[in-house]
């Protein structure tokens, strides 16, 4: 979901709830789910705005060696497995 949808969202919970609106019926509205909208209707103003989802760009993940190696032998198999269904 993109950050502009995210944040229509969070502002229309909190209007709702405002209205006298339950969690469930929000979520029903908004198709979310009502742990999130719980969460949205308690952000104060700042909050609702900020977008604080995911890894922040510029930092990577950080791997152990043998994790490394794990995805490598996944990526790997699964190359392998996609090559040869493409030849039967």
């Amino acid at each position: 979901m993109n950050k502009e949808l995210l944040i229509l969202k969070r502002k229309k919970a909190k209007e709702q709830h405002e209205k006298g609106w339950s969690n469930r019926k929000i979520a029903r509205l908004l198709l979310a789910s009502k742990d999130s909208v719980g969460k949205w209707i308690q952000m104060d103003e700042n909050e609702i705005s900020m977008d604080n989802r995911g890894w922040k760009k510029g930092k990577s993940r950080k791997y152990t060696p043998e994790t490394k190696q794990q995805v490598i032998k996944i990526i790997s198999s699964l190359a392998n497995t996609f090559a040869r269904k493409s030849w039967e």
